[in-house]
């Protein structure tokens, strides 16, 4: 399967489009009223230039392809201190502001390549994906550990591969192997069956998506899930009768929407397949009025927007042939499919709840932290991270936090309990399984 990842080489041009204006430092916002404050975790933590956001990330890459950086420990830890956010693109007005985060991981790409990356904690990952097929070092029979309660209560969950089904859960691996975040999947399980959907998993045969993989650099252990993937989408669709496949999962979601594209025979393996997220599907149940919530939740929450399904979902257009402005110009940015107002509308449609936005929010959003590779990489900062944005719900007087990711999940949790906060980050479909 031919795969259309660049390589640093290739992304030269792009690299070179960045003037070292130092906007990409901060995020801003001219309003009304207009808003300042810090986008780039590695910037907050280390400080050094290098180390913030993309003008001091593109420095490293100018200097790697031109020879005057050689790999050693310094350099690779620099290169790997990054959430890959996508913070810094969203604050970029330049040419190379679409190819940001590309950039950031092509460089990544080539430490693997080299055989000097990922960093060592990271490599379990890949030596994981290879044995497992997951990240997190699980036996395949631990991804139906969590479906047990539903065995119990005599209404079990489809296995797809034995049992047709017309939308397919695609739990991803956090959500079954990550004991703490487990919770995520059975509340999504258990809104599908108050809603009499029909749904399947692949239990014991779901393959991770990749994207942890993809993040770290290590692009041929991606390649090998995504193909294992799209091959299996299709003959789940050709032959199960799937046309939807939903994840709760925010990396997933960015994974198969928007790296599984990178295959050329991404069309025509996906035709006929939507792909959706969790929170999209139950909206649509909602606009429709199958979806009614009957019990009051009087929480004071805030809410927090994922990197995967906010602005790494931003499209962007590039006048490629010059008519417009100048060839490679860029030339507006569209948010139409990051999911911002929908996990608000929401939210804020449980009776009885009390919603308060932070500061950061939207495109602006500061990143738990965990991303990137950063949870496993440097998990104390990932962690330390993670407390500064509890903090900022806090301020807002919330008592708890909600978002639609498993990994800023279980991270804003780790920050909670850094910091011995009683803020506590549920997953909105928790919110809504316990309104319903």
């Amino acid at each position: 399967m031919k795969w259309n990842i660049p390589s640093l080489e290739e992304l030269e041009d792009k690299i070179w489009r960045c003037t070292a204006c130092g906007n990409c430092k901060v995020a801003y916002d001219f309003g009304p009223p207009p808003f300042f404050g810090q986008i780039c975790p590695a910037g907050v933590e280390f400080g050094f230039e290098g180390n913030i956001a993309s003008k001091g990330k593109v420095a490293f890459a100018r200097g790697i392809i031109n020879g005057d950086l050689e790999w050693n420990e310094d350099l690779l830890n620099d290169v790997y201190k990054c959430t890959v956010c996508a913070g810094c693109q969203e604050q970029c007005e330049l040419d190379h502001k679409p190819f940001i985060p590309e950039i950031i991981e092509s460089m990544r790409r080539k430490a693997v390549d080299e055989g000097v990356g990922p960093m060592p904690a990271q490599k379990v990952i890949a030596k994981s994906m290879r044995s497992f097929d997951n990240p997190y070092q699980g036996p395949r029979r631990m991804r139906t550990d969590w479906t047990r309660p539903f065995k119990k209560a005599k209404a079990p969950i489809k296995d797809i591969m034995k049992e047709d089904a017309p939308i397919l859960y695609y739990v991803g691996c956090t959500g079954a192997l990550n004991v703490p975040v487990r919770n995520l999947p059975v509340a999504t399980a258990s809104i599908f069956q108050k809603l009499g959907l029909d749904f399947g998993i692949l239990g014991e045969n779901e393959v991770c998506c990749g994207s942890t993989a993809m993040r770290i650099g290590d692009h041929e252990e991606f390649k090998r899930v995504a193909e294992h993937n799209l091959r299996l989408f299709k003959d789940l669709h050709d032959n199960h009768g799937v046309n939807t496949i939903v994840t709760s999962c925010a990396g997933c979601y960015r994974a198969i929407k928007k790296d599984y594209k990178l295959s050329e025979e991404y069309d025509e393996l996906m035709d006929g397949i939507q792909v959706i997220h969790t929170v999209e599907l139950l909206y649509n149940f909602f606009k429709e009025g199958k979806m009614k919530f009957t019990k009051e939740l009087p929480w004071k929450v805030t809410y927090h927007d994922p990197c995967h399904t906010g602005r790494h979902l931003s499209e962007f257009e590039i006048d490629e042939d010059g008519s417009e402005a100048w060839q490679g110009a860029y030339l507006r940015k569209k948010d139409d499919n990051c999911l911002f107002d929908i996990p608000r509308e929401m939210l804020q449609s449980i009776p009885d709840i009390d919603f308060r936005e932070m500061e950061r929010i939207r495109n602006n959003s500061y990143c738990c932290g965990g991303g990137g590779g950063v949870m496993t990489g440097y998990p104390d900062w990932a962690a330390k991270n993670a407390s500064l944005r509890i903090e900022e719900g806090e301020s807002t007087g919330a008592e708890q936090m909600v978002s639609i990711c498993p990994f800023c999940h279980y991270n804003l949790n780790q920050g909670a309990k850094r910091v011995k906060s009683p803020m506590r980050l549920y997953d909105l479909v928790e919110l809504l399984d316990m309104a319903l």
